[in-house]
């Protein structure tokens, strides 16, 4: 009765505060999944190292009290040689979290382990989470999991984060666990387990001194840990016999890994082997001679698919903001100054507009990276990758934070942090402003649409790949310039996670969440720069459009630009909004061809207005969207252009009055190249400093010019 009641008060103890909860894990074990699962937040995430470097939270409620889920970064040790460990490390110690949730792969149960055990000694109560024990069962791989329960003495969940699995059990078992305050038990073999046991007790007197839980200390004298003795040693609590009972680090290990192995035979029954079918894939996909072309064509499918689907989608949304929404706005607001009415249409509508017009493409996008990220295959780039890059002096591992960059360069310049020094995260930092980020890829689509329609693939296919060797090359420059910056020739190691077919539902979520980032991003920086670059283009008002503000400040400066081909004032206009966010660029473009033409179309009045009418072309058209969709997957090796029927109209057809073909190409290279949004400015001043960053800028600014020239020069030699 007594024991009772002292849990019940523990229990209403426990909502005074909000209990933290650390989930803890190897890379790639899906704890971020696990996360989402738990809570509904929507944590990044991926199957990379330096996806998760930063701790990030999302809290529950569990039976009235508020829990705090804390992301760690995937570590495989608890000894700081990585920075992913040190900040996993740290955190265990100075924060002393309430529970830690062990994730661990149910597929690699015995590599998983070894980290389990180090948890085990922080003297913290702990919960183990199987993941992916969905796949384990069609791996026809078994885990006694009340065996492993008893050994560890705490509990043991199967789950599936992608799936749900388990879920609600995870739940109990935290709170089981934060109320009752079980510790596991901390393993040895039994020579070890002595000398462990004889070292706590020597230290036991001193342990409100040691600054770490007493366990830990007890173990990593044992494993001869001189970090940990030096710092001890400093505050004069180590007895000289003590370092006697000490093994070298390589005895230490291999005796957790020979116990680790004993218990594992206790516990699993393998009934054949689970790798067969990735190790059969990967003597494909990995193949020394085929690897690196099948990466080229994969990414090739992935830009190809990506147009044809998202296309009637992008014309329709286009469509309906602009002809549909658009002309209904402007005739509700009959009432509204003239002045007023132009700010909605042009700036908000216009500008604004354009962009959310190709929230198709990005969220296709998106589907397919999520797709190749989620199925592992993106992992074994990076090593196809590491073969090429290791010729030229580059990690393999750097590629990782580059792909990102092909997404969003911000969250890119965060995964910098996974890299193991910091010249590493230096280098890839100045090189991820080249990858060319999903911001850029509507820009793109609208000049190849344009200029390029029979071979729009192949362009913006080749634009990336410019942008990345430009990246290397740079790179290169700086090692043989600044010596101090040159890479370390260490061995590139990651760990190459089973093939998976991740749920659709799961990549909807992923993917939705990346498009949402995307959409913020153009409901608040798009609209503001669309709203001041409407005031300066629109004002005196009722000039001219090339009478402006706007139009008389880049006609000022558009000579700059005549050697890289597009020195027409309507053009340079776009650099400066390009800053504030890439997107901007076709919404500049839409608002200042869309003044000039609504300058000769001042009679308004006579357009007619059919709401009925209107909506059904609009329903209409929504539906033969889905049709031709389906139509371009199914012709997926027919070159097709866009859209036929509408090359000759709109925005398409405005943009070839100031453009051509080269000077387009030199333009596109130019956006490629130039300066990268704010937003991955300050983030480059938070990484590497203001001076690092006003080098890249200026690096930028000479690149993006020299380049376009280059190209555009030497395109009229062979153009005439």
């Amino acid at each position: 009765m007594f024991r009772h009641r002292y849990r019940r008060r523990q229990i209403a103890n426990l909502s005074e505060k909000i209990v933290k909860v650390a989930f803890v894990g190897n890379p790639n074990v899906g704890k971020s999944a696990l996360i989402n699962a738990l809570s509904g937040s929507n944590l990044k995430v991926g199957n990379w190292p330096g996806v998760t470097v930063e701790k990030k939270e999302a809290n529950i409620i569990i039976n009235n009290q508020m829990f705090s889920l804390v992301d760690l970064p995937g570590a495989y040790s608890l000894n700081p040689f990585s920075l992913e460990e040190k900040i996993t490390r740290d955190f265990l110690i100075k924060e002393r979290p309430d529970v830690i949730v062990n994730v661990v792969d149910s597929n690699q149960l015995e590599k998983s382990l070894f980290l389990t055990f180090a948890l085990s000694e922080f003297e913290i109560p702990m919960v183990i989470a199987l993941n992916f024990f969905d796949e384990m069962i069609k791996n026809k791989t078994e885990i006694d999991i009340k065996k492993l329960r008893d050994i560890l003495s705490i509990e043991v969940v199967p789950t599936s984060g992608i799936k749900g699995i388990g879920i609600d059990e995870l739940k109990k078992a935290i709170y089981k666990s934060v109320s009752e305050r079980d510790l596991p038990n901390i393993l040895f073999e039994e020579k070890l387990d002595k000398r462990f046991k004889r070292i706590k007790e020597i230290l036991s007197d001193k342990k409100e001194k040691l600054g770490y839980p007493l366990s830990f200390v007890a173990a990593r004298i044992l494993e001869n840990d001189q970090q940990v003795i030096s710092e001890l040693n400093d505050k004069k609590l180590l007895d000289k016999g003590i370092l006697e009972l000490a093994v070298d680090n390589t005895t230490y290990i291999e005796s957790r890994y020979k116990l680790i192995s004993s218990i594992c035979k206790k516990i699993l029954v393998r009934h054949k082997d689970s790798n067969e079918i990735t190790q059969k894939i990967d003597s494909i996909l990995l193949n020394k001679f085929f690897g690196l072309p099948l990466f080229f064509i994969m990414m090739f499918i992935v830009f190809k698919l990506t147009f044809d689907l998202s296309k009637p989608f992008v014309d329709f949304t286009s469509y309906f903001i602009n002809d549909y929404v658009g002309k209904y706005t402007i005739y509700l607001l009959w009432f509204l100054p003239d002045i007023l009415k132009s700010l909605i249409k042009e700036a908000i509508i216009g500008g604004v507009g354009s962009v959310i017009s190709f929230f198709p493409l990005i969220g296709v996008f998106f589907l397919f990276i999520s797709i190749l990220e989620e199925s592992g295959y993106m992992t074994r780039a990076a090593f196809l990758i590491d073969k090429l890059m290791s010729s030229i002096g580059l990690s393999g591992k750097v590629f990782i934070p580059l792909i990102l960059g092909f997404g969003c360069n911000v969250p890119a310049i965060y995964a910098t942090r996974g890299l193991d020094s910091q010249k590493d995260r230096l280098l890839a930092g100045l090189m991820i402003p080249l990858m060319s980020c999903s911001a850029r890829l509507p820009v793109y689509l609208l000049f190849t649409a344009a200029f390029f329609e029979n071979f729009k693939e192949l362009v913006i296919l080749c634009l990336y790949f410019l942008g990345a060797f430009i990246a290397i090359i740079l790179v290169i420059l700086l090692q043989l310039a600044v010596p101090s910056l040159k890479m370390d020739s260490t061995p590139f190691i990651l760990e190459l996670p089973p093939y998976r077919i991740p749920p659709l539902k799961f990549l909807l979520k992923l993917t939705g969440f990346r498009v949402k980032s995307f959409v913020r991003k153009a409901g608040s920086v798009i609209l503001f720069t669309m709203i001041l670059v409407w005031s300066v283009n629109s004002l005196p008002y009722n000039a001219p459009s090339g009478e402006s503000y706007l139009a008389q400040g880049s006609k000022a400066i558009s000579f700059i630009f005549a050697p890289a081909g597009f020195d027409k004032w309507e053009a340079v206009a776009t650099l400066l909004p390009s800053v504030v966010a890439k997107e901007a660029v076709i919404g500049t473009l839409g608002q200042i061809l869309e003044g000039e033409q609504g300058n000769s179309n001042t009679a308004k009045d006579s357009e007619e207005y059919n709401f009925l009418s209107d909506t059904s072309k609009v329903a209409v058209r929504f539906k033969d969207s889905f049709i031709e969709a389906a139509s371009n997957l199914l012709n997926f090796f027919t070159i097709q252009s866009f859209q036929e029927k509408e090359k000759d109209e709109g925005l398409i057809n405005r943009l070839k009055t100031l453009f051509t073909p080269l000077s387009a190409l030199s333009f596109m290279i130019f956006i490629l190249l130039f300066v990268p949004c704010i937003v991955t400015i300050s983030v480059l001043i938070q990484e590497y400093g203001i001076k690092w960053t006003i080098f890249e800028i200026c690096m930028l600014l000479f690149i993006s010019y020299s380049v376009s020239t280059l190209v555009y020069q030497a395109g009229k030699l062979f153009v005439h």
